[in-house]
């Protein structure tokens, strides 16, 4: 089939099986006006399972990615000859339908071992692994009771008082897991999250997974959706440098939170006040990843085992993915300032911050033998501007409006938009099926 024919309404409107097998959309559309009956923007995990859901029930879609491929946060790239996932790299089972979209489609899966905590160099007494645990589940008890009182400030406020390990729980709480300090994060908005550890990944890459899942879809990439109108019966979208239009009885708009907050997309209607205002009430935190070989192990770790370090009390502030399918290939994720300085300055910033992590949370020079990383810039990208969106101190209870439809046929989907499952990929994955059955109810249910 042609291009041309693919993306003509006839091709469109084809139905599932035909779109599945058919060969991804070129980047020059030849005619005026296409016509589909679910448009998804946006080509994350979150679009991706709206797509499958949408074209398993036999109705015409496309999907629209403005990047250059499918996987949104979910990037697989290749360095020192090795995949290494700069971006979301791990995801939760239980309950999944990420995981089992993977499985019917026969990609693999794998389980991640837990995090290993370094004391002063060296691993943590089982003593001290329990104290760990305890000031983390103390904090979070705090959390939840503030917001059942109805206290929605700043989580900073309701911790309970210093202790030994306070400052390596309030960076897992913060920093190392949404890329903001406490005192930026709403207590009730962290309250409500409740999502099982990510514990698996895949061999091939957690963005190579997301991307094979969406392969078979109806899909564009280089598509910038610009302007979507409100044209009654339909909606109108329009893609940047291209002089096809679509119309779409429903939208899936699956792009993450802080690029409509920016504005990137022009809504005619505007988009509700209270809509904007929420936007703007979740910014994205800021999370950077930095991949580097560390030869013979030095740390003794698993393969793919994760590392919490305490140096004196203090945290060193990033997080380690060791041994990534057993090979020399490491990752640290930063969150807050140092990674806004890598987001900023690149991988010299990177390659400083990398070893000087290494050499405060373990000793011994380990640092030095860093020769060479790659780091990713989330917070640079037009395309993501940051990591996650988590609610300002209160703001928590505004996350419930994008759960609701705007302009009767636009449905968000995304990390977001989830009250409990948000800030991960499996939230994610989740919400783009919700989105997609919302839309399919828009259009008359299944072909």
């Amino acid at each position: 089939m042609t291009e041309r024919g693919l993306f003509s309404r006839r091709g469109l409107l084809a139905g599932g099986a035909a779109l599945l097998a058919g060969p991804a959309i070129g980047t020059a559309l030849a005619q005026s006006v296409a016509e589909v009956d679910i448009a998804i923007i946006g080509g994350g995990a979150a679009g991706i399972a709206a797509g499958l859901r949408i074209a398993q029930a036999g109705r015409s879609h496309v999907l629209l990615e403005a990047g250059e491929r499918l996987g949104g946060r979910a990037r697989t790239d290749t360095a020192f000859g090795l995949p290494v996932d700069l971006g979301t790299a791990s995801f939760g089972r239980a309950g999944s339908g990420l995981a089992s979209a993977a499985g019917a489609a026969g990609l693999p899966v794998s389980g991640l071992p837990g995090d290993r905590l370094y004391v002063d160099g060296h691993p943590a007494s089982e003593s001290a692994y329990d104290g760990f645990s305890a000031a983390l589940g103390r904090a979070r008890r705090d959390i939840v009771t503030a917001a059942d009182a109805g206290r929605d400030v700043a989580v900073a406020r309701v911790l309970p008082p210093p202790g030994p390990w306070s400052a390596l729980a309030a960076a897992r709480l913060g920093p190392l897991a949404l890329g903001k300090e406490l005192d930026a994060l709403s207590t009730l908005d962290l309250a409500l999250r409740d999502v099982p550890p990510d514990d698996a990944t895949s061999p091939l890459g957690v963005g190579a997974l997301i991307e094979a899942l969406g392969a078979g879809l109806n899909r564009q990439t280089h598509a910038t959706v610009n302007l979507i109108t409100n044209s009654g019966r339909y909606h109108t979208l329009s893609i940047a440098g291209q002089r096809t239009t679509i119309r779409a009885r429903a939208i899936v708009l699956a792009v993450p939170a802080p690029v409509i907050a920016a504005g990137a997309i022009r809504f005619n209607p505007v988009l509700p006040p209270r809509l904007l205002a929420a936007f703007r009430a979740f910014p994205a935190g800021t999370l950077e990843q930095v991949g580097f070989l560390l030869p013979g192990n030095p740390l003794e770790l698993e393969p793919d085992e994760g590392v919490l370090a305490s140096r004196d009390g203090t945290a060193p502030g990033a997080r380690l993915r060791g041994r990534i399918n057993g090979s020399d290939l490491h990752v640290l994720t930063f969150g807050g300032a140092p990674a806004r300085a890598i987001a900023e300055k690149g991988e010299a910033a990177a390659l400083e911050l990398a070893r000087a992590f290494l050499d405060r949370a373990f000793g011994g020079g380990v640092g030095e033998a860093v020769r060479e990383v790659v780091a990713s810039r989330w917070s640079a990208d037009p395309l993501f501007r940051g990591a996650m969106a988590s609610a300002m101190p209160g703001q928590g209870a505004l996350r419930r409006l994008f759960g609701d439809p705007v302009q009767n046929r636009i449905f968000l989907a995304g990390e977001y938009t989830s009250l409990t499952d948000w800030g991960t990929l499996a939230g994610a994955f989740a919400s783009g099926e919700v989105a997609a059955a919302k839309a399919l109810r828009v259009v008359g249910g299944p072909a």
